[in-house]
């Protein structure tokens, strides 16, 4: 069928429709539609088109949204327990992991760490913001340790180190951008990574060795079922978006996501990165063209000292098993929570939510098992949540001091790597 034909039995069937349902009746049913589904109607009227201006239906969508289940049994927390600041920045810090089952976190059950990381628990990271079939992918200091883990069992697989990687005398390796993922197609666990390396300086502070041709610079894939590691032939853009979960990334349904900014655009354009495990691609979907842009750490502060330029906190979410962009702007004193209706299309990105800026957020550190319920670190270094059904807070008998991070938990009692 034709586009022409398509739009005209569209309106056809939107006029027959309003002839038998109120308004009231037709919104609640648009309402329950997948965001991809829901675009795709706006050309049917101009009323439907208008949807997300619409302040009644916005409610109805909102409500709904966050109120499916997402089939999640706990939120777990990483925690950075009480340090000095010499000691974050020595890499000293110690990190705990917690599950907090049940709606109002009232009990929190603390896990001992597998056995490589016992006796050293610093910077622990979990990659992605949920368990895949109850394991864990937990890498350590720039991947030079990665290990899978189902907290249920205690069972932990160690991953190799990876034989592709060269280093050159002076240079230090340096893994990036790890995300960790289930390929549906093969019945397989992977993580993908960036591998790069960074320059030794001598005692004078001066650079040892400057010749970028010496090292390579690659993506590399690890597939659990052949235990092995192999090089990724994808151009990915591996400039990281800085934010201070920067490490953590979004997986859903086979795809890995990470926000970045883009390697060859003069603004630093930022951009959604997702990569398919099963076929392998990668799809990068431009940020929202209603959000600010903001300051690029990694240049001299003299080239933004203008009102063009300020800084906007990012961080990826997973609510209701879609993405969803979390953008803090500390200048306008606002919120907006974004969600993703369609890959690789800019267009698609929806505002869900916008919130006040509430004084009390330092920053957001992920979403719990129910999707209304977001966790962010307050100013005087607690441990709070946001119901963003109700927009009431909730401080939880938790001290952060420099780094926290929740995420959800599915539990699963099978081996790692398949039944048994």
């Amino acid at each position: 069928m034709k586009m022409e034909e398509t739009k005209e039995v569209a309106v056809t069937t939107s006029n027959k429709v309003r002839n038998y349902l109120p308004p009231e009746i037709i919104f609640f049913i648009l309402s329950k539609l997948p965001l991809k589904s829901l675009k795709k109607f706006e050309c049917v009227c101009k009323t439907w088109s208008a949807l997300f201006q619409n302040s009644y239906f916005m409610t109805i969508y909102r409500n709904n949204f966050i109120s499916n289940s997402n089939h999640y049994d706990d939120t777990y927390l990483v925690l950075q327990n009480g340090v000095g600041r010499e000691g974050y920045y020595h890499g000293e810090y110690r990190f705990e992991f917690y599950l907090l089952p049940g709606q109002r976190f009232e009990d929190r059950i603390k896990i001992d760490w597998p056995t490589p990381f016992q006796v050293d628990g610093c910077g622990i990271y979990i990659m992605g913001t949920v368990s895949i079939n109850g394991i864990l992918c937990l890498n350590q200091g720039y991947g030079r340790r990665l290990v899978l883990w189902n907290p249920t069992t205690r069972e932990f697989k160690v991953i190799p180190r990876s034989p592709l990687v060269y280093v050159p005398p002076h240079r230090h390796p340096r893994h990036t951008l790890h995300g960790f993922g289930y390929d549906h197609v093969t019945d397989d666990y992977k993580v993908i990574r960036f591998v790069d390396s960074f320059l030794i300086f001598d005692e004078n502070e001066e650079i040892v060795n400057e010749d970028r041709s010496s090292y390579e610079i690659f993506w590399e894939i690890y597939s659990l079922k052949s235990d092995s590691w192999r090089k990724l032939d994808v151009n990915i853009p591996n400039r990281y978006y800085y934010t201070l979960n920067r490490r953590i990334g979004v997986y859903t349904n086979g795809v890995c996501h990470w926000w970045a900014k883009t390697n060859n655009s003069p603004n630093f354009e930022e951009c959604l990165v997702s990569f398919d495990f099963s076929n392998e691609v990668l799809i990068t979907t431009p940020m929202p063209s209603y959000l600010d842009v903001s300051i690029p750490l990694n240049l001299n502060r003299s080239l933004y000292l203008d009102d063009t330029f300020r800084f906007v906190e990012r961080q990826l979410v997973l609510l209701n098993e879609s993405i969803a962009l979390i953008s803090t702007d500390s200048e306008t004193a606002t919120i907006h929570i974004s969600i993703l209706g369609e890959f690789g299309v800019r267009e698609s990105w929806t505002k869900l939510f916008t919130i006040p800026c509430l004084p009390v957020i330092h920053y957001f550190i992920g979403v719990g098992n129910l999707s209304n319920i977001v966790f962010f670190k307050t100013n005087d270094y607690k441990l709070a949540c946001i119901d963003l059904n109700t927009k009431m807070i909730e401080e939880l008998d938790f001290k952060v001091k420099q780094y926290a991070f929740v995420g959800k938990y599915k539990k699963n009692f099978l081996p790692i790597g398949g039944e048994e």
